[in-house]
């Protein structure tokens, strides 16, 4: 009969395990809902927060200033700085 009974500490003793399994489930939802949606904007735009748009915005200036070179191959061109 002993091996049945199940020592806790008294308060813990009234509420099932099943219902502190379902507490600590909930707990970890609704703190999980709160960053969900923080990660997920992290993940979509990882790119802008590395850098790597501003990478790609360069280049593309490059091929529209090398576009408006070749198309107008008489005309003189301001000279840019750009390093890449």
């Amino acid at each position: 009969m002993a091996e049945y009974m199940s020592i806790k500490p008294f308060g813990l003793n009234v509420i099932p395990s099943k219902t502190q399994e379902q507490v600590g489930k909930t707990v970890e939802e609704a703190i999980g809902s709160l960053w969900n949606p923080v990660l997920d904007y992290l993940s979509k735009n990882e790119d802008v927060f590395s850098g790597n748009v501003a990478t790609e915005i360069d280049k593309l200036n490059l091929q529209t200033m090398r576009l408006g070179m070749t198309m107008d191959e008489g005309a003189q061109v301001r000279n840019l700085d750009a390093q890449f």
